[in-house]
This record gives structure tokens, sequence and C-alpha cells, in this order.
């Protein structure tokens, strides 16, 4: 076999053409089989990508460890390229690198200077002192770092080789097809030049197939992106990308003159590759990059991302930031509040001027905003006097407060890039004699642990405080729960639980800062819940005839009674059986009196057992009454029609029986057996001859000799102990014979 086929061989057969190659020129391959099988394999993927271009084709390739990595860079690889399509004849191969390996340190000193930091990346991870990377193997933390160093170092190189295409080609994991033909399909090998002789370091080859050599088009890209802001001048962009390594960052200022958008050039706001180093949890792919930009107002930001071939995607779209000054005005100064009133009744109109000043007029400053709330407690029920912006020269604002009442009242100072400081707050007041409105939207919400929750909307904006009373019937005497009063819209009642009474009654009502109170709400009827244990039933009277099981029960008058159960069960039963579930309400109605007629199955050996559960509304059991337990005996007779016929057959020797069963009840149908009896002709009475199941309608009798004769008849008999009236009787006579 020639060296190129042999090398097309192994490439296809991967891992066993390895153990082959292996094996060849020991004098024992025996032996070395052997060896292979004594010691761990370890299996090592060489990867491969291709990108075409048109008229090359790039191929891009890298070991999966360090280990694999210097074991390539020691023996090299070997590139094949494989052409398809129909002229081509079968296993062509075209040998595009042959050993290919890194360059030596000399020849990087030479190519590269000293200052090209990123080259120096390889030359220092192929080249370094091995002397300086020495340690402990005996003291496994030691080992342990050492591996990480490596993989770091790897990794490292990888990533210097997506930056800088020439120090990927001059590491050896890079290679350019020039003599690719444009539109022309062809597979690509990458496999050691050397396989590993001790069978230990097993590589399965890089395969490229059916690579069709079209232009290349750079992809889109388009991550989601955020921003932030941490000083006036300092911005942070961030962006999930958990596929590229390492970016390009650019950046460009946008201003708008008379109206009009305009644009600086772009700019690249990074030096070199960017890689984000900031550590982020397993899955997230977060990338962050820091920026300072010289001049406030709207920067855009793009980004291109480096892929394996060190080629960059298309721009991704403009991300926008507002870099927008982030220091508040100094805060000015409220001095007073004039009330005036201008007409004679005190109660009409009511006009209010507000002073402040203000030591310093910074160059940003756009001007100040009025506020006032009527709630103190409430920080955001603050609402603007004026809408529009006061100028940055007004000292003076006047105000119509008349329905207001008594406020608190701030100055606010603004800049042009809506930073806000506050003057100290005053209180405003204004005499009032008009009372808030009722509460609205006053409901309740009951707690499982006996609590309720009483809210309302806001009736006005004059309101110091809330009252809630309570009343257990909409007749008797209301009673203030909050007399200290409410300055919030809810307020939480806990309810009495040894109160036999259904429903609570509740009402609100406001209060403002001229001690005006308001009308009642709508009185609220709330539905307490019961946690009293509901009065458990007692038997009132019972007794057992032939139809069943009859008794009254007499249940609770709780109520809040919701529900009974009444359970029936035998002596061994796992679990009761509920034979009767009574709404409370109906029970109510037939004076908490309870009917129950039960026609259990018959069972001469056990008694029944019967106990009654109730339940209120809260499903709280009132635990089970006493138990009372009886017999059912229904009649001992089972209804049913027996009709028997017999014949005697001649020529069997033998007498035949057959019957047929009828007006049976379905209960009576279940479990039972029949009963055969015989009176021969020297006997005096009838005697039982045979017991057969349910199913059989036959019977034949052997034992009737020529000459005699016998009567018959059947009765049916259940295991429960009951019995049948008997069938009618039947002479069958046996022939003499001459």
């Amino acid at each position: 076999m020639n060296y190129k086929s042999r090398i097309l061989a192994m490439a296809m057969l991967a891992v066993c053409t390895t153990v082959l190659a292996q094996t060849e020129g020991t004098g024992n391959p025996h032996a070395t089989v052997k060896q292979v099988r004594e010691l761990p394999l370890v299996t090592t993927k060489i990867n491969l990508l291709t990108r075409t271009y048109g008229d090359s084709i790039v191929l891009r390739w890298a070991a999966e460890d360090y280990v694999s990595w210097k074991y390539l860079c020691e023996y090299g690889v070997n590139v094949l390229r494989v052409p398809k399509g129909d002229s081509i004849r079968r296993l062509q191969i075209d040998t595009l690198a042959y050993g290919l390996k890194p360059l030596t340190l000399e020849q990087f000193q030479a190519k590269y200077p000293p200052e090209d930091s990123l080259a120096l990346v390889p030359q220092g991870v192929l080249y370094g002192d091995a002397e300086n990377r020495k340690t402990d193997n005996s003291v496994m933390g030691r080992t342990l770092e050492y591996n990480n160093e490596q993989d770091i170092s790897f990794g490292f190189a990888m990533l210097v080789a997506e930056w800088r295409k020439d120090l990927a080609t001059d590491m050896a994991v890079r290679l350019v097809d020039r003599t690719a033909e444009p539109g022309k399909t062809y597979d690509y090998y990458v496999q050691p030049t050397q396989w590993e002789n001790d069978g230990v370091l097993i590589f399965e080859p890089g395969v490229a197939e059916n690579v069709v050599n079209v232009p290349y088009k750079p992809e889109a890209y388009n991550p989601r992106m955020t921003d932030s802001l941490s000083t006036p001048h300092t911005l942070t962009i961030g962006w999930w990308d958990g596929q590229h390594s390492s970016f390009e960052i650019e950046r460009r200022y946008r201003s708008s003159l008379m109206g009009e958008e305009s644009y600086s050039a772009w700019e690249r706001a990074t030096q070199r590759p960017y890689v984000s180093m900031v550590e982020q949890p397993e899955g997230e792919d977060y990338c962050l990059f820091g920026d300072s930009v010289p001049e406030l107002g709207i920067w855009e930001y793009r980004i291109r991302a480096y892929d394996a071939f060190g080629d960059l995607t298309e721009a991704s779209p403009a991300h926008s930031i507002l870099v927008r000054d982030m220091d508040p005005p100094r805060p000015p100064m409220l001095k007073y509040i004039v009330l005036e009133r201008p007409e004679t009744n005190p109660s009409a109109k009511v006009i209010a001027h507000i002073v402040w000043e203000k030591s310093t007029l910074e160059n940003d400053l756009a001007g100040y905003r009025i506020y006032y709330s009527s709630n103190r407690q409430q920080s955001e029920s603050w609402r603007p006097l004026n809408q529009d912006l006061l100028s940055p020269h007004d000292t003076l604002y006047t105000a119509d407060v008349t329905r207001m009442g008594t406020s608190m009242v701030y100055v606010a100072a603004y800049d042009d890039w809506g930073n806000e400081s506050r003057s100290f707050v005053q209180m405003m007041r204004v005499d009032d004699y008009e009372a808030p409105a009722p509460p609205d939207n006053f409901k309740a919400k009951v707690e499982k642990d006996g609590r309720v929750m009483l809210t309302w909307d806001v009736p006005a904006e004059d309101v110091e405080y809330y009252q809630v009373a309570f009343a257990n019937d909409t007749t008797h005497q209301w009673n203030i729960l909050s007399k200290s009063g409410l300055t919030q819209p809810m307020f939480t009642d806990t309810l009495a639980m040894d109160l036999n009474q259904k429903y609570i009654y509740y009402k609100v009502r406001a209060v403002d800062y001229s001690t005006n109170e308001g009308e009642w709400s709508k009185t609220l009827q709330v539905k307490r819940q019961p946690f009293l244990i509901p009065a458990v039933a007692h038997l009132d009277s019972a007794w057992v005839d032939t139809d069943g099981i009859h008794m009254e029960w007499v249940t609770g008058a709780d109520e809040q009674m919701n529900r009974h159960y009444l359970y029936r069960w035998q002596e061994g039963d796992k679990q009761r059986t509920v034979i009767a579930r009574c709404n409370a309400d109906s029970v109510k109605a037939q004076g908490n009196i309870i009917r129950i007629d039960d026609a259990p199955p018959y069972d001469r050996n056990k008694r029944y057992y019967y106990a009654m559960e109730s339940f209120n509304t809260s499903h709280i059991s009132s635990g089970l009454s006493l138990v009372y337990s009886a017999r059912f005996r229904p009649p001992l007779m089972v209804e049913c029609k027996l009709d028997l016929a017999g014949d005697f057959l001649e020529k069997e020797q033998k007498a035949q029986l057959a019957w047929t069963i009828s007006s049976m009840k379905d209960q009576d149908s279940a479990d039972y057996y029949l009963c055969i009896y015989r009176q021969g002709q020297d006997e005096s009475f009838f005697r039982n001859i045979k017991t057969v199941a349910k199913d059989t309608v036959e019977y034949e009798d052997t034992t009737l000799k020529p000459g005699q004769q016998a009567q018959y008849y059947i009765r049916l008999m259940t295991k429960d102990g009951r019995t049948s009236k008997a069938s009618n009787i039947v002479t069958v006579t046996a022939p003499r014979k001459d």
C-alpha cells in the first residue's frame, strides 16, 4: 500500500486504524496489542472547521486539551484533501501539508518584534521555561494547580488564534487552501503525522466532508444588550453571548441640532480584541464592558464578534445610551406661605402665596415645581401644584388652594437632565368647613386565623384619619374600633371565637384636617368564620324490624352548622361508609332531626355500628357521636318459585331431575345453593341426597333400581341461613325388566 492510500485509510477508519498503525514495525504485533490492553486508553479528537471564500478555503482546527495539542505540535499534522465529483477518480488524495508544526522559537522571534504582546503568547506556551513550572507531583493540590495552569495557557493560545490569523497559521492550527477551485466540493482530513506508539493516546482525525467552495458572507450579530451609568461620564455595556469569546466594540456620538440628528464617525472603544473577564454563574454567558466618554449626551455602541477563523461578524444594531449629568442642583429654601381670603365667606375661595429662594443658580438649572400632600403619612401621595416648570429666576408662586385643606408643601428644583433637589417641608393650614365624602369600595377579606382585612378607597385629598365601627346586628349600638384614628385606608380586626353569631357588620368614615367628620360608608356585612367546635349529634330513638334499622338523630342548632354525615361499619372493617349526607339548613327546617331508614346487607353473625359527625362552615368537625349498634334480621324465608320435573331414562337406567327458579328478588340472588331431597318406596321420610351449586339446573340419580319408585323435591338455601319453600314433589318409577 502506498503512503497516500495508507494515510486516507487511517483518516477514515479513525480508532481502528490507529491501533493498527501502532502495531506496525514492532516485530511482535501481539505483544503490542497486549500492552495496549494493559494501559488505560484515552481517545482525543481533532476538531476541524472550514470556511469557504470562493477563491480559497480556510481550515481551522484545534485539539481538545493541552496534552493532545503538545503532542500534535511535537510530531506535526498531515492535512489531506479529497476532491468530490463524477470526474474525479476514486481515492484521489491531495496532500496539502505533511508534518505541519508551529514555528520554532527562533522563527517566532525573527518574525515578530518583542513589543508584539500577542505573538509572545504562543512562544511562552510552546517554548516557556519548563524549569520554572516544576512542581512536587506528590502533592495533589500542586498537581491540580499545574494542570489548571496548562489548561489556561492552552485556552489563551487558542483565543489568540481567533484574534490573529497569522499567529493561528504559525501555531499550525490554520491552513489556507488556495488551490481549491470555485464551486468545487472537497473532503478534508487533519490527523497526526505520527500515531502514538504506546497505544494510550488515540486520536480521532478531524474530518470535514462535502465542503463547497462558495463566497463567504459574514454572519449577522444581534445580541441582547443592556446598559447602566455609574458616574456622569462612566458607563457599562452588557450583552449575552455564549458562542464568541472576543469582540470589537465601537462607539459614536449622536446629537440633535435644530431638530435634526447628527452623528460622529464610528470609533473603536477598544485597543485590541476585548475579552470579558467577569465571572458569571454557569449558563449565564453575560459579557460586560466599561467605558468613559468625554462628553455628555447620547452615545451609540455596536459590537462585532471574532469567530474561530479570525473573521468578524457583521456589526450589531446600534445601542443608544443617554450619558447624563447625575448631580442634582442645590436645593431651594421654602421661606413662608401666606394665605389670602379675597371673599367675606370664610368657606369660599382661598389663595396661597408660596415664597422661596435659592442662593446658587446653576448653569443647567431648568426651573421649579411646587408639590403638596394632604396625607402626611404617604409620600407617594405628593402632587404638583404647577404642571409646567417655573422659571429658574422665580421666587413666588400663587395658587388656588380652596379645596385642598391643610396640606404639606415643598419646592423642588430640576436641572436639564431631570435631577431633582427638594426644600424642607412646611405645613399649609387651610381652614375647611366641608366634610369629606364617605369612603367608597369598602370591602372585607376574612383570613383563616379569624382576622378580617378591611380596605376602602381614599374619598378625598383632605383626610387626616379614618374611623371604623362595628356591630353584631344592624339594630345594635355601633362601637368605634379605631378611636385614635387610622392614617391608612385599611384596618385589621380579630373576630371573637366564642360567639355563636353568623355575621358581623362594619362601616367606615373619614375625618379631615379641620376635624370635619364625613358620613359613614354603606354597611358591610361580613360572615364570621366559626372557630368553635360544633355540637355533637345524639341518637334520640332507634328500632329494628324486618325492613331494616331505623334511627332518629338530633343535631346541634349552631348558627354556623354546615353539614352532617352518618357512618355505618361492622366489626373488623378498616373504614366507615357514609350512608347519609345532610345539609344543615335543611335539617334545621325539620327541627334539627334526621330520620334514617337503613336496610343493610343481611349478616346474622355481625352487628352494625352507626355514628354521626357534624361540620361547620370552617370545616371544623364535632367528632363522632356516641355509637349505636344493632343486628339486622330480615325474614328467614327466601321468596322464590321452584318448579321440579323428573323422568326415568330406560336406556341409561337412571332417574333425571331438572328444575327452574323464578320470582326471586335481586338481594336474595347473590349467594345461595340447592338441596335435593328423596324418599324411596321403602322409606318413611325425605332425606337430603345432594347439595349442588346455584348454577346447576339438573341432577341424575343412578341408584333407582328396576321396579322401584322414588319421590323428589328441592329447596333453595342461602349461605346466611335463610331458606325457601320446598318445590313441587315429583315421582319417578323405574320399569321392571321382563
